[in-house]
């Protein structure tokens, strides 16, 4: 994506997060600018979901500052320019509602829980659809769902809202190779032709080294951060995920392979 703007749109200044007796990710200094993609990427218990928890306000700095937009994520106007795709939940995916239904659950905050929802705010459930090419299926039960078409429900009711930064963790888990395809090519036109900046976080590095901008490695703390071909190398990969490792370009980006190679 070409970027709008050089003034950060997220801007980490050597914060600290962590747990009652616990430093989860430590001296965090990062930024990312407008339009831009970041992949986040690391072992489990690495840090990632903590930063992300960090980022959105769920969990305090121990120390340092972050900023979004320019200023604190408690800025209610703040909060209305982010969305947010939680990992998935299986108590989530057999609630008894129908798509549409659950998409339009990203505009409660609008609408009020004791209200109901006007002409507007189903047009905008029905063009969140349409931008993820879910609007067929509005009627469906989110419980039949395939494991990608409910992930795609999911940046549905994110994009509701119409945010300028969509936060998502580990969106393509558990679903098949297509359907993990279908829901990057769709983050990545949500990125390039929209403008919008995505932040995500991945435990599969092959697969979105095709779309970032840049990449975060995390490891208690940022081990690496840059373009795909800065961060992918051998000796930050295997410091990281401690493995012998084989990097090779494919189609111009790197590709990753774990085992005993010949040099």
């Amino acid at each position: 994506m070409e970027l709008v703007n050089d003034k950060p749109l997220l801007e980490l200044s050597g914060v600290t997060f962590g747990y009652p007796g616990i430093v989860a990710l430590r001296e965090v200094n990062f930024g990312i600018k407008r339009g831009e993609f970041l992949g986040i990427i690391g072992p489990n218990g690495s840090g990632k979901s903590t930063l992300l928890k960090g980022v959105l306000g769920l969990l305090r700095p121990v120390e340092g500052k972050v900023l979004i937009f320019g200023t604190s994520y408690r800025n209610r106007d703040v909060r209305k320019k982010i969305g947010y795709v939680p990992q998935k939940s299986k108590s989530e995916a057999s609630f008894p509602a129908s798509v549409k239904e659950v998409v339009m659950m990203g505009l409660y905050s609008q609408i009020g829980w004791l209200h109901r929802p006007n002409q507007s705010h189903r047009r905008l459930v029905e063009e969140s659809l349409e931008r993820v090419g879910m609007a067929d299926l509005a009627e469906r039960p989110i419980g039949e769902l395939s494991g990608g078409q409910y992930q795609k429900v999911m940046i549905a009711r994110a994009l509701v809202n119409n945010p300028e930064l969509l936060i998502l963790d580990e969106p393509t888990a558990a679903v098949d190779i297509s359907a993990q395809r279908a829901i990057l090519e769709l983050l990545e036109k949500l990125n390039r032709e929209q403008g919008m900046t995505v932040l995500m976080v991945s435990h599969d590095i092959n697969e979105i080294v095709h779309f970032c901008d840049r990449i975060l490695l995390l490891n208690g703390k940022v081990c690496a951060f840059g373009t795909p071909a800065e961060v992918l190398t051998k000796e930050n990969l295997g410091s990281v995920y401690g493995a012998r490792l084989f990097i090779y370009d494919h189609h111009g980006h790197p590709h990753i392979m774990v085992g005993d190679f010949d040099d």
